[in-house]
């Protein structure tokens, strides 16, 4: 099993207050699973440190993982779709939130 799990999620036009909620309900549930965690949202930046900032630092905390997960929505993410594509590039292990029964991978 994967040490490290980066959350991909959509972030820009969102209610911030409620991204964080999301991402930390994820990140609570895989800790419990015994998962180590990049969370985007604590990624040690201010909010207003602007997208390209925030993605440099996230791509930091991704490439120090083994695996990504893609959380709902990410279709509709820029960002996550660079996320995407670095993990793949990097040969991670992908696992999706939402899998539409195209895959038997789920986390709650």
């Amino acid at each position: 099993m994967e040490n490290k799990i980066y959350l991909s999620l959509p972030i820009s036009g969102y209610d911030i207050e409620e991204r964080r909620a999301t991402a930390q309900r994820m990140e609570d549930a895989l800790l419990e699973e015994g998962w180590a965690v990049a969370n985007p949202l604590k990624n040690g930046l201010p909010a207003d440190a602007g997208t390209h900032a925030h993605m440099k630092r996230d791509f930091e905390l991704l490439l120090q993982c083994d695996a990504i997960l893609m959380m709902a929505g990410f279709l509709h993410s820029a960002g996550c779709k660079v996320e995407f594509d670095v993990a793949t590039a990097c040969g991670m292990h992908v696992y999706f939130e939402e899998c539409h029964g195209l895959c038997n991978v789920k986390f709650k």
